[in-house]
């Protein structure tokens, strides 16, 4: 974040009650679980997969490998980000780079180069352009049978891949979803309901603090069973 995004976050905090309202869930959510991206999973086990999509520099992928001895696969369309994910874990057998974003189809995204923020949503500035590929045979390659964790921060591209995940039968593989959805305009809430519904089909929201992060699990045989 510059001096300036910071001092202009200072400023609508301390003069604009509705910024200050948008912010509650964000408030919210770091007196709950902390600041940063959410890691700690109690059903996680020994040799589980995780799917870090939208990886940065790696952090989440890094955390979670040495607290579970998990096996992480890393989807980062940046460039420079995959690179350098890419040099920061040459040596690790357990973390696996992949120098594209996953989506409903393959294609290709500019990004806007403004570090942990980059998205191909927001257009002002500096681009860079990122391989997407879509989400079946990806998940055929890496032979995605069952995931413990899906952590997904992707500015934006949610609302194209968690369809994808949904209406493929993906999602009936993943134990738990961290997601941050984005709100680049109003149309977004919308957006997110409807992704919401279709994710209530297989799992149950844990927690959700809108547009910051919310935590979803899978249901059991028995909720299962007693929805029908």
């Amino acid at each position: 974040m510059t001096i300036k995004s910071e001092l202009t976050k200072l400023w609508n905090i301390a003069t604009n009650p509705s910024y200050r309202a948008a912010r509650a869930p964000y408030r919210a959510f770091r007196k709950a679980h902390g600041k940063q991206t959410p890691a700690q999973f109690a059903q996680v086990k020994q040799g589980d997969v995780v799917l870090d999509v939208g990886g940065y520099i790696g952090d989440w992928s890094d955390d979670m490998t040495k607290r579970y001895s998990v096996m992480s696969h890393v989807f980062e369309p940046h460039p420079g980000f995959a690179t350098a994910m890419s040099e920061r874990f040459a040596d690790r057998s357990d973390v696996h780079v992949h120098a594209y974003a996953i989506g409903s189809a393959d294609g290709s995204l500019d990004l806007s180069d403004q570090d942990n923020a980059s998205s191909a949503l927001v257009s002002d500035g500096p681009t860079v352009r990122g391989t997407v590929r879509a989400l079946g045979p990806v998940v055929d390659e890496l032979g995605l049978t069952e995931v413990a964790v899906v952590k997904m921060n992707i500015e934006g591209g949610e609302y194209d891949l968690l369809p994808a995940m949904i209406e493929s039968g993906f999602m009936q593989r993943i134990n738990r979803l961290v997601v941050q959805f984005h709100k680049y305009g109003p149309e977004d809430v919308a957006r997110r309901d409807v992704i919401r519904e279709g994710l209530s089909r297989t799992h149950v929201c844990e927690w959700a603090y809108p547009f910051v992060w919310e935590q979803w699990a899978r249901k059991t045989p028995e909720m299962t069973r007693g929805e029908g």
